[in-house]
């Protein structure tokens, strides 16, 4: 077969590998709108076999179900995932008021005890087939905590509000409890189970308009030095503004330190990772989420800017620009979103784009049965069939 047959395949194939950036100098990000999917079965498998794979990086997906795939079970549903060529989960096994294994600190999901601790579950599946798992907790966000509990939480002036007053049902991350509620849940986990990491998520404020309780203004006085006429519009619009927007910033921050720090005390090899918006400039202003100073400080082990788009051209955008930030001081593993893609053509693109622009591994979300039975198993043919990173720990 000649070299341009070859190109004429790939291209009716509608994705560009890296061989085919060899042969023309195209941008492979430049074509997710423009060609027609591959249409046969056999010239869809002949594409997957025609992928270049990458050994020893690391291949994950995220996972919100605290159960693994619904009707699956944690064994079936970490199996899929060694199958297919991939070495690490992040499984939802906590959030900010609610978790799915016998917590002494949190709120305890009533599924606990009908289907046991997921945490024990998950991580037993992991041990049986050479899968990190890294326990993702959803920090901050209440939407899933028992009623009961979030109005006591609110009652007692735990809760965010907007700048209009308005409540909501997030934990202010500046409230003193707030804090050693978030911090010790997630160290619980580590003291508790031999996991191999504990992940970040809504590591944040839910938007820039937030938060404006009064315990905020009373904190914040108190570090400043200074005391407000007008508050919030002394914290907006006057000197101050810049003074709340770094004091705000270093809410979301400590707590990230603070984890990373203890629970390396507890355990040397643990890994700390979070889940993050892809664009770091705007979001540590907008929602005091500064993950570029995590990283330089060393809190974080790895990181997973989550690079949900369906299009390609503005993903790989995000990864050049992850690249550059990180700049290898830790590992970069951008995050895919399958929900925003057309098939499992477009996320092959997706991964190669990680590979071409010098990210160490990526991220899927979310594990569901579409994903597993879907996306999965043509990745398993080339594109995940190089050995990945070795787990931690594994010899």
């Amino acid at each position: 077969m000649t070299r341009l047959t070859s190109l004429s395949r790939l291209l009716a194939f509608g994705v560009f590998s890296a061989a085919t950036v060899v042969l023309t100098g195209a941008n492979p990000a430049q074509t997710s709108k423009d060609i027609s999917p591959a249409q046969s079965a056999s010239e869809r498998e002949a594409f997957f076999r025609a992928q270049p794979s990458k050994p020893g990086e690391f291949r994950a997906t995220w996972c919100h179900s605290a159960y693994g795939i619904e009707g699956w079970g944690w064994d079936r549903t970490v199996a899929v995932l060694k199958t297919n060529g991939f070495n690490a989960i992040i499984p939802n096994l906590l959030w900010a008021g609610l978790a799915h294994y016998p917590s002494k600190i949190l709120p305890v999901s009533s599924k606990v005890q009908e289907h046991g601790d997921q945490v024990a579950e998950c991580l037993k599946a992991c041990r049986k087939y050479g899968i990190e798992i890294h326990v993702w907790k959803v920090n901050h966000n209440l939407s899933t905590a028992p009623k009961e509990f979030r109005a006591k939480l609110r009652a007692e002036g735990r809760t965010q509000k907007s700048k209009s007053g308005e409540d909501m049902d997030w934990l202010c991350p500046s409230h003193p409890e707030n804090f050693a509620l978030e911090r010790d849940s997630m160290l619980e986990v580590v003291r508790n189970y031999d996991v191999d990491g504990v992940h970040f998520d809504y590591i944040r404020y839910p938007n820039s308009g937030v938060c404006y309780c009064a315990g905020c203004q009373e904190r914040f006085e108190k570090a400043a030095g200074v005391k407000m006429e007008k508050f919030p519009e002394d914290v907006i619009t006057s000197q101050q503004a810049g003074k709340f927007n770094d004091w705000r910033r270093e809410q979301i921050t400590r707590l990230v330190r603070a984890v990373s720090t203890e629970a390396r005390k507890l355990k040397p090899r643990i890994k700390i990772s979070a889940a993050v918006f892809r664009d770091w400039e705007s979001c540590r202003q907008s929602i005091g989420q500064d993950w570029k100073a995590w990283v330089e400080a060393g809190y974080l082990d790895f990181v997973c800017p989550m690079d949900y788009d369906g299009d390609n051209s503005k993903f790989a955008e995000s990864v050049r620009k992850q690249v550059t930030w990180v700049n290898h001081q830790i590992p970069l593993y951008p995050g895919i979103g399958s929900h925003k893609l057309s098939g499992p053509e477009q996320l092959v693109r997706q991964i190669q784009l990680t590979r071409e622009l010098g990210a160490d591994g990526f991220v899927v979300f979310n594990l569901t049965e579409k994903l597993a039975t879907e996306f999965l198993p043509p990745l398993r043919l080339r594109v995940t069939s190089a050995s990945p990173k070795r787990p931690a720990g594994s010899q």
